[in-house]
């Protein structure tokens, strides 16, 4: 472990997170925000050095506007937190007059988080940012019921423009869609997406004995052992390189994400709470360690 962290400062100060894509994806830094957690991109300026990062992830974007979900929306239990948006957002063409030039200026990369739904619509989505100064990529979110043929053609229809594609797997479908989508070519994968799960949510309004109950994403604390375990069993197994995602939210969980052959992280929900987390980890891994005398 101290000779990880001796080396930490060499190691991570440019990742290539598309070594086998015609033109990568360097990052200077191996750390960045969760797809959903931190905008478009100016919500959080104020707040975060942006220096200090890898890129940016967006939050989700589809071809069309989408509509938000019926409420409730949030739930939360303890340290859990459960999240069911519908993905509401205006739709690409909207996101770009937007967000673009803002993007243009940034010194880090732009990653477009891509709801995946059909390939027709995910190829138009791609072709669309293609040669969009600031992207560098995108990344390919796919549903938690996406068969394995269907997520090899979603990415073969993002792979028909000319970013590299980060694939977000599903915590429930790594083992299934991993190496079905790295043998078709996958340039990074983001693991995971986070898992689904059910808690309370109030009383029924047209029924008060009535307790509601919400399916939706889980942001907890609780899912970094899983991540580890993901991490364990499938970060060296993959030919591309991994970005780990999923309940980080130190130094330390950062570090034991690139022991397990991470090469970078993304800190998801808890920004929320504390923006300046993503701030702290990111120059925590940054920082050389040395051994006390």
């Amino acid at each position: 472990m101290l000779l990880f962290r001796l080396f930490a400062f060499s190691l991570i100060r440019m990742i290539e997170l598309a070594p086998n894509h015609k033109y990568g994806l360097p990052l200077p830094a191996p750390v960045m925000p969760a797809a959903g957690v931190f905008g478009y991109g100016d919500e959080y300026r104020d707040l975060v050095d942006y220096t200090c990062l890898g890129a940016l992830v967006t939050n989700p974007v589809s071809l069309h506007p989408r509509r938000a979900a019926h409420p409730p929306r949030i739930a939360a239990h303890r340290e859990h937190l459960i999240v069911h948006t519908g993905l509401a957002n205006p739709g690409l063409r909207a996101v770009l007059r937007e967000h673009r030039a803002s993007w243009e200026r940034l010194p880090i990369p732009v990653i477009v988080h891509l709801i995946a739904t059909t390939p027709a619509e995910t190829a138009a989505l791609c072709e669309q940012l293609s040669g969009a100064r600031g992207v560098g990529g995108v990344e390919l979110g796919l549903s938690e019921g996406v068969a394995a043929r269907q997520a090899v053609a979603l990415l073969e229809a993002a792979r028909e423009g000319d970013l590299p594609v980060i694939v977000r797997v599903p915590f429930s479908r790594v083992e299934t869609l991993a190496l079905p989508l790295a043998q078709a070519g996958a340039d990074a994968f983001t693991l995971t997406a986070p898992p689904r799960a059910v808690l309370p949510a109030g009383l029924s309004s047209d029924a008060p004995d009535t307790r509601l109950y919400m399916r939706g994403r889980l942001y907890s604390t609780a899912a970094f052992p899983q991540l580890l375990n993901v991490l364990a069993r499938w970060a060296r197994r993959l030919d591309v390189p991994v970005i780990a995602c999923g309940g980080v939210t130190s130094v330390e969980d950062a570090l034991a994400c690139l022991e397990l052959g991470a090469a970078a992280i993304q800190v998801d929900a808890l920004l929320w709470r504390d923006p300046a987390l993503i701030e702290r980890v990111a120059r925590g891994l940054a920082a050389p360690v040395v051994p006390a005398l």
